[in-house]
């Protein structure tokens, strides 16, 4: 996403649909900071005896999988989907259970919302708009260790045609493998209008921008705690984090459309992330476990990749939706 594109629209809370915006030009070019993704594997999680700290999860694997679909002619339109999820085994058979239904959910949530169980306001959409719809996602496995498994999910739709719907979002989720829980912003960071500051200014360093102004940093801190009514009517505001390798955050935020907003006329994103290290998220801890299972954190695991990843032939790299005018 172009920073210079956000500061131009000034994040005019919906009244243009501009909260970022760029073309791939044959790549995907619209992340902000590319973090490596990481490869784990393996089977076990042990807990130590007495009083001592939990081993955790050793030898675990997660293999990358992915929901691939081309023109099932299953619906009136088309449908074109290469979704990429991850899929977790060697932990407790319960808690793996949980955990890899959540991953699912996470890779297939626009899948769900647009194609394959619209409510009746999208069946609507659907009626007036669908010729096609297509997701291509992209999982990135960011951080792994005994305790802790965090995701990032990028992802590129287009909910009734290609050429002029095509949508760029984000999501991320970071789970518990001992207790299957799911960490959300909310849970792990206080969403203060400080940290609100602290995360713009970060933001605007790294892409050599001023910093917004105080009537913009308002509606920022509105959209991290999914409280703008008008923008809710139209946007789902989506804050999400991932962890790093070096034990920092990715904290992010999307705007996904819930009906005509979807129509973008060419390829636009709403979501912008910025990385905080340890010494700028210690003033906004929240009491939680995850920051102590965060310190505690070794590498375990290993992470399989998609044996036969397939290309979205819409939506893919070298699809034509990205070829410059």
């Amino acid at each position: 996403m172009e920073r210079s594109r956000l500061k131009e629209a000034k994040w005019q809370a919906g009244k243009e649909d501009g909260f970022g915006k760029g073309r791939a030009s044959g790549k995907r070019g619209m992340r902000i900071g590319s973090l490596a993704a990481f490869a784990l594997a393996g089977a076990a999680c042990l807990v130590s005896c007495g009083a001592g700290r939990p081993k955790g999860c050793q030898e675990y694997t997660v293999q990358l999988e992915q929901y691939y679909v081309e023109y099932s002619e299953k619906y009136d339109y088309w449908d074109v989907l290469t979704v990429e999820y991850p899929k977790l085994d060697g932990i407790d058979s319960e808690t793996q259970e949980g955990l890899n239904q959540q991953m699912y959910d996470m890779a297939m949530d626009r899948v769900n919302y647009w194609h394959l169980f619209p409510n009746e306001d999208v069946k609507r959409f659907q009626e007036e708009h669908y010729s096609i719809f297509c997701s291509d996602v992209d999982c990135d496995v960011t951080f792994h260790s005994q305790y802790l498994l965090s995701l990032d999910y990028f992802e590129f739709y287009c909910a009734g045609n290609p050429v002029w719907m095509t949508n760029g979002t984000e999501r991320a989720l970071t789970v518990d493998l001992l207790t299957g829980e799911a960490y959300g912003l909310e849970d792990i960071v206080e969403i203060n209008r400080d940290f609100i500051e602290t995360w713009d200014r970060i933001n605007s360093e790294e892409e050599g921008e001023e910093a917004s102004d105080g009537e913009t940093l308002d509606i920022i801190w509105k959209w991290f705690l999914q409280e703008d009514e008008e923008m809710n009517e139209i946007y789902e505001c989506r804050p999400f984090f991932y962890v790093t390798q070096d034990k920092g955050l990715v904290i992010g935020l999307s705007l996904d459309p819930k009906l005509e907003q979807a129509v973008t006329y060419e390829p636009l994103t709403r979501s912008i992330k910025t990385y905080l290290d340890a010494q700028a998220l210690e003033p906004y801890k929240k009491e939680s476990e995850f920051w102590e299972r965060l310190e505690a954190s070794e590498e375990a695991g290993e992470v399989i990749p998609c044996a036969d990843k397939k290309e979205n032939i819409w939506l893919g790299e070298d699809a034509g939706i990205w070829q410059e005018d």
